[in-house]
């Protein structure tokens, strides 16, 4: 008798396959005449018995439709800018050819996008400007996300800053790009700027997902933050051009009021106590998207 874990392997390769048939037209893929191959067909008969109203490949396209529907939604829920900014047949020939070339390995969907904005960086179905820019957005979009599932530490009073070592909270993701992909969340329609050199923090706060630009010298202070370490040691090594102490000061301001700032060590925050928010679903499969902010 085979192993189960071998029979179970076979059985999540087969939902794997391409879409195609009647389930396909239930989406929004790009319409194909393309039946079932000749593998999927094969499979069904050594993993599926026939039964009173279904043949071996109808039982297992009823699998095959369920896991497809499923990724799709929820790929699609986790980049809802993405999805504008490249438009309908673009975005979904794009999370078809993702989902083939990258398919699910996890028992939750809450990852399942992890490499898009990778994926699309070498696409070559987009022209070399959206594949920069897409790119870039996804990462916004997957970082919106990530930050959900990262912990949040007691923020450290300003009176302690210069007795501990401080570090950035766990829930902030510095992002920097060759291009202000940040705009697309305001537009209705894909319109590039120029390029530009764009920093990037994006937290979470009380009322989700927020996303603040930054300057590049704040940048590399929050980045050195992110290390971990004394305050003086932040100003260790020069930056330029060296900022001023009042934007030094207003700076600290800002991270403070945030709760960016916290010590080395110190007590994690229960999400829900801290954001004033039902968390209890954050584990279910699924998109953890929320609403951008300025």
């Amino acid at each position: 008798m085979r192993p189960l874990e071998e029979i179970q392997r076979e059985f999540f390769n087969a939902l794997q396959m391409p879409l195609r048939g009647t389930s396909r037209r239930s989406t929004e893929l790009p319409p194909s005449e393309e039946g079932h191959s000749p593998e999927f067909l094969a499979k069904a008969e050594e993993l599926m018995k026939p039964g009173a109203n279904l043949s071996s490949a109808e039982r297992l396209e009823l699998y095959h439709r369920q896991y497809w529907f499923r990724v799709l939604d929820s790929v699609a829920e986790d980049f809802p800018v993405l999805r504008k900014m490249a438009g309908e047949d673009k975005f979904w020939q794009l999370i078809e050819a993702y989902l083939q070339a990258c398919p699910s390995g996890s028992y939750t969907l809450r990852h399942l996008g992890r490499s898009v904005a990778k994926f699309i960086a070498s696409w070559e179905q987009l022209d070399e400007k959206r594949r920069r820019w897409f790119s870039f957005l996804a990462e916004l979009e997957y970082a919106a996300m990530e930050i959900f599932e990262a912990s949040e530490r007691e923020p450290l009073p300003a009176e302690y800053l210069a007795t501990e070592e401080i570090e950035l909270q766990p829930h902030v993701k510095l992002v920097e790009m060759p291009v202000p992909a940040d705009l697309c969340m305001k537009w209705d329609s894909f319109t590039p700027a120029e390029d530009e050199t764009t920093y990037i923090a994006v937290w979470r706060g009380p009322k989700g997902a927020h996303l603040n630009r930054l300057g590049p010298v704040e940048f590399e202070l929050l980045r050195r933050m992110q290390k971990g370490g004394r305050l003086h040691e932040l100003f260790a090594e020069p930056v330029e051009p060296e900022p001023s102490p009042e934007e030094v000061q207003e700076w600290f301001g800002d991270w403070q009021a945030r709760g960016w700032i916290t010590a080395r060590g110190s007590a994690v925050i229960e999400l829900a106590a801290q954001a004033g928010e039902d968390w209890s679903g954050v584990d279910k499969m699924g998109s953890q998207a929320r609403a951008m902010e300025d």
